[in-house]
């Protein structure tokens, strides 16, 4: 993630999924993870809802816009690290929104793992999986996971109950103008 990538996405507002989310959330302690987060988007938006946020993003350049944005507010933690070798805290929400689908897969199950064991009981996890027809996942197959409904059904459903699916498989434009075909799975999830 380049320091052009993060301004852009500075500008933007937090996902609508996360406000969809909320709209589930029980009544447990305010501590959200926000996976890959870029300029801090998610975030901010967490932090006026009265959470603890701990954050974490490979991008050093995301370290730098949010350590800047976010240097009064006591509630906010920035991790720079990645996936692979973040230490997740226990928390009642985890956002991983257009950020997972970036983990080295060989590793992508294990830290599917440690989310689960992070995430407290009636706890909400918030994630973008990339499908199987995503350009992508057909360009680099070994670099991205494609995803099927039936393949998250396997993934999640054991520990989760599925909250809120919608599947997107279309041609939207990346913060740099640049048109993907995106085949993206976005889902609401309550661990059980």
């Amino acid at each position: 993630m380049n320091e052009k990538f993060i301004q852009l996405s500075r500008e933007l507002k937090h996902r609508p999924i996360l406000e969809k989310a909320l709209g589930y959330f029980p009544n447990l302690p305010l501590v959200a993870i926000d996976c890959g987060c870029g300029a801090g988007n998610e975030s901010a938006y967490l932090l006026s809802k009265g959470f603890n946020v701990h954050a974490f993003d490979i991008s050093i350049d995301a370290q730098k816009v949010c350590t800047e944005r976010f240097k009064d507010d006591s509630k906010f933690i920035f991790y720079h690290e990645s996936f692979e070798d973040f230490n997740f805290p226990s928390a009642s929400l985890i956002i991983a929104s257009s950020s997972l689908f970036f983990c080295d897969p060989s590793y992508f199950y294990s830290v599917i793992e440690r989310i689960i064991n992070a995430l407290s009981e009636g706890g909400i996890l918030v994630v973008d999986l990339l499908g199987t027809h995503d350009e992508w996942v057909i360009r680099e197959p070994t670099k991205f996971i494609g995803f099927t409904y039936q393949d998250i059904a396997d993934l999640f459903l054991c520990d989760f109950n599925l909250l809120f699916h919608k599947e997107i498989n279309e041609n939207l434009p990346l913060l740099d103008g640049y048109i993907k075909t995106w085949h993206l799975h976005m889902l609401i999830l309550q661990k059980k």
